[in-house]
């Protein structure tokens, strides 16, 4: 017999309904662990989160919810249009029928006629590979003991005053999102939306007081771990990172993206552990876009030899040829002729890999000006993560 299916946008589902699928598909039965609590900056009634999801109706039922919600990063000045992925969820009874496929596929056509640069998500790797994701974006992490600070610092009280954000309304939040505005990457976040980011995944926000003087904020979360950290005054970074260890009175881990060069700086002789790793799960749709913001954000901190490399990238979003040029300090990406020599033509994921992550077999086979250029420091905060 066959069946009415309908696969499209959530518009006309009922939020009741909507938040009862994607709870019961990841098990969520408890207030403590359901969406609203996990991430109130999406899943609150009024916000219409259905509206951003991509659904699979079979026969009236609502079997099948794939979140893709809009946000908008700023680097070095070049906006770039985000996408995220969120709550990827079908009914246990409604499995292997190919719906998530389907709703997946829904949601990556659109952003691509939408024009969205870049996509990100959580989740098991290769599952997502199907679908262009893969692990990239550059990051330090850092793990700071108790003896790291003891033998350095010997007196392990806080040099700060440390208050716990609460409330919407709270004014330090506007002289949070100054410092935040003043960075050269920059997440786009409405003011009476910012609490409910910070506090994505039951994370905490932390500011950091001198007397009157606003000193600086960091997002802590239930692992212990530090996901966002800025001071309007690099001088006073580790004096928060002591504060930090006061407040907790254990240790804990500090992720830096790479182009936070003085906090790196300040924290590599210190910590007792250091890795480098990926953000998350990256989907490049605007190769040309991307590469060009966080080309420029890396030329910020750090000099790069002059030169130009084509690429033709057998993009997710369909090819691209391109040449990628640093000259005096400068960059350039721009769409190549038909006609110039291509250097080296990559696949959607050969091509994140050697752009974009810390490891990458061709990259390492690659020219000297290519190991000095790349990767770039593609970075996102697991805040605006969804």
């Amino acid at each position: 017999m066959s069946k009415n299916i309908y696969c499209g946008r959530g518009f006309d589902v009922p939020y009741a309904d909507y938040m009862d699928l994607i709870n019961v598909s990841f098990g969520f039965h408890t207030p403590e662990t359901q969406f609203l609590g996990l991430l109130p900056k999406l899943y609150r009634e009024e916000y219409r989160p259905q509206d951003s999801n991509y659904v699979v109706i079979e026969d009236g039922l609502l079997t099948t919810a794939v979140g893709a919600y809009d946000h908008e990063l700023i680097v070095c000045g070049h906006r770039l249009p985000c996408r995220g992925i969120g709550n990827v969820a079908v009914h246990p009874d409604h499995r292997s029928k190919g719906y998530m496929k389907d709703a997946m596929n829904a949601s990556l056509k659109d952003m691509v006629a939408d024009g969205i640069a870049l996509s990100t998500l959580g989740g098991r790797r290769q599952r997502y590979q199907y679908f262009g994701y893969d692990k990239a974006g550059p990051i330090y992490h850092f793990h700071i003991s108790r003896d790291n600070l003891r033998h350095t610092y010997k007196d392990l009280s806080s040099p700060y005053e440390v208050r716990l954000v609460t409330e919407s309304a709270d004014p330090v939040i506007d002289e949070i999102l100054a410092l935040v505005n003043a960075q050269p990457v920059t997440p786009v976040r409405l003011r009476e939306h910012f609490l409910d980011i910070a506090n994505t995944w039951r994370a905490k926000l932390l500011v950091f007081a001198d007397g009157e003087r606003f000193v600086g904020y960091a997002i802590l979360d239930e692992s212990k771990s530090i996901s966002e950290i800025l001071t309007v005054d690099s001088k006073d970074f580790m004096n928060v990172i002591r504060s930090v260890f006061a407040y907790l009175n254990e240790g804990f881990s500090v992720c830096l993206p790479f182009h936070a060069v003085d906090a790196i700086q300040d924290l590599a002789p210190l910590a007792e552990g250091m890795s480098v790793g990926c953000a998350m799960h990256f989907n490049i749709l605007n190769y040309r876009a991307v590469t060009e913001a966080f080309l420029d954000l890396k030329l910020s901190y750090t000099k790069l030899p002059d030169g130009a490399v084509t690429f033709l990238i057998h993009g997710f979003a369909g090819d691209e040829k391109l040449t990628v040029r640093v000259s005096d300090g400068a960059a350039s990406v721009t769409e190549a002729a038909e006609t110039d020599p291509v250097d080296y033509e990559l696949s959607h994921m050969e091509a994140m890999a050697f752009l974009y992550s810390p490891i990458s077999p061709l990259r390492d086979g690659a020219s000297d000006l290519c190991k000095l250029w790349f990767p770039l420091p593609v970075c996102m905060y697991r805040a605006d993560e969804v």
